[in-house]
């Protein structure tokens, strides 16, 4: 694999963390886990994950410190005017976690533009 698919991995990689980041920061910034839908809390629950919603902002945080350093390996493997605009794939997932684990609606307009960020994407990475 060249280095350039290397560090597009990796920068798929980091948008995964980012979006898990950004999710924990919204659970913590909410009061913690009684946010999160049915199955997700009974989850937390059942394996007596923190209900402390600083334990959820911690979370985020280190998500964020991971992302960092994933991120400056990208950029040392792509040119920043591709990693920059593909490190948008986060929105993307944003939009997938917290309908998946905070019960958010999407509405077709908002997919709408999750459809333009992946067509966007695919066109930067070939």
């Amino acid at each position: 694999m060249t280095p350039k698919w290397i560090g597009i991995v990796i920068l798929l990689v980091a948008a995964f963390v980012e979006s898990f980041a950004q999710t924990f920061l919204k659970v913590g910034a909410a009061g913690g886990p009684r946010i999160l839908s049915s199955p997700y809390k009974e989850f937390v629950s059942r394996y007596r994950l923190s209900t402390s919603k600083n334990a959820w902002i911690a979370a985020g945080v280190l998500f964020y410190g991971v992302q960092i350093l994933l991120w400056t390996l990208v950029l040392h493997l792509l040119d920043v005017s591709i990693a920059f605009p593909m490190d948008s794939l986060c929105f993307v997932g944003v939009a997938l976690l917290s309908m998946t684990f905070l019960g958010e609606e999407v509405g077709t307009v908002r997919w709408l533009g999750v459809f333009c960020i992946l067509s966007g994407t695919i066109l930067l990475a070939l």
